[in-house]
């Protein structure tokens, strides 16, 4: 069953490779490239991403071997990539950088050319939790597929991805060096409006663009079949719409919070609510989301932002990567009420209703979208 699952899934990943190499063409023949120098351009473009289409359809390794910070540059140097890292330069360095849940990430950089990339693998496992929690390696070529899929709609807002390793599970992506997680300048309360319609702007074009009322029915059933994503999707239906409002070990909160947190758990109504919400979340097909949008998926430099780790990508309810975005910045918002800092929270919220009326403005000029 898992070997027929990686070849179905590579099945998939091919007629999603042929749509997104064929826009790519259509796009240069309808006059996009005006001059010799955005031809020849345009051309290398288009060719870089009909080879990563073309390396995302190969079906993954069910278990590859974990990358390590000595091994990494061995496995870099036989890459055929060329920029922005040159893999034949004698000036390679490599860094561990893995400080998510679920991947093993290193930086490498060039010396010479003062350049870095960012390399990402996904073991068969979680590994934040160890080699006995398995989790799918088709995850990587998700979020592969997702990468070419944010880069085409909503290219700026996503780092680009450079090559595509199916054997190895490993993608190779722009570094963003000067960088940090949207998360850690809410914490700091740090708050740029730029930043938040920056991906107002990522979930608007997405959403228009794969929305269920704006593309023909094949185009629908498509992004349906590539981005069935059920591995990814089940830990978010445990530890999202179920583990919390259930004693579970995974749980923690202050000694303080002890009868608010009871209370929650023995409120029905609430509950109910949660359940219909998530029932929401598993049946309804509406576009293509990032499915993990919450602030520590968030990078920003204080004037734009760029949306990473697209794994949990699937095609369901916009409304739930809205969700997680106003989540983000709903709990600083409560952490700055809370300490008396009345500046801050209205800036938080100032910056928040813009970012929505942004994103809701988006959908409703891409009629015939319903944006209630």
């Amino acid at each position: 069953p898992m070997e027929t699952s990686r070849v179905v899934g590579a099945a998939v990943a091919a007629a999603g490779a042929v749509a997104l190499t064929v826009w790519y063409l259509r796009r240069r023949a309808a006059g996009f490239a005006s001059s010799s120098s955005s031809r020849v351009s345009d051309a290398k473009e288009s060719e870089g991403l009909a080879r990563l289409a073309e390396q995302i359809q190969a079906p993954v390794h069910g278990k590859p071997e974990v990358l390590t910070p000595q091994s990494v540059l061995a496995y870099f140097r036989r890459l055929p990539l060329t920029r922005p890292v040159a893999a034949e330069s004698a000036a390679l360095t490599a860094e561990d950088s893995s400080t998510g849940n679920l991947n093993y990430c290193f930086v490498v950089k060039d010396g010479a050319r003062k350049t870095s990339v960012f390399v990402k693998q996904a073991p068969d496992f979680v590994k934040c939790l160890g080699e006995d929690a398995k989790l799918t390696t088709e995850r990587i070529r998700f979020e592969a597929q997702a990468a070419l899929e944010f880069m085409k709609h909503a290219p700026g807002t996503v780092p680009d991805l450079f090559h595509f390793d199916a054997t190895n599970c490993v993608m190779v992506m722009e570094h963003l060096a000067e960088y940090r997680l949207l998360n850690d300048d809410l914490i700091a309360e740090e708050v740029s409006s730029s930043a938040a319609q920056s991906i107002a702007v990522f979930m608007g074009r997405v959403h228009t663009a794969t929305h269920r009322q704006l593309v023909s029915s094949e185009g629908r059933e498509d992004y349906e079949k590539r981005f069935h994503n059920p591995a990814l999707c089940g830990i978010t239906d445990t530890y999202i719409f179920t583990l919390p409002f259930i004693e579970d070990a995974s749980n923690s909160h202050t000694a303080g919070l002890d009868a608010r947190v009871a209370g929650i758990r023995a409120d029905q109504q609430f509950l109910g609510d949660i359940k219909a919400v998530h029932k929401i979340y598993q049946t309804k097909k509406e576009a293509l989301l990032h499915g993990d949008l919450h602030a520590g998926s968030i990078m920003t430099n204080g004037i734009d932002a760029k949306v990473i780790d697209h794994e949990f990508v699937f095609y369901g309810p916009a409304g739930f990567d809205l969700g997680l975005f106003v989540a983000g910045y709903v709990f600083p918002y409560a952490a700055a009420a809370a300490k008396g800092r009345d500046g801050t929270a209205t800036a938080i919220l100032t910056v928040l209703e813009g970012a929505v009326t942004q994103y809701l403005t988006l959908l409703k000029a891409a009629r015939p979208i319903d944006a209630k």
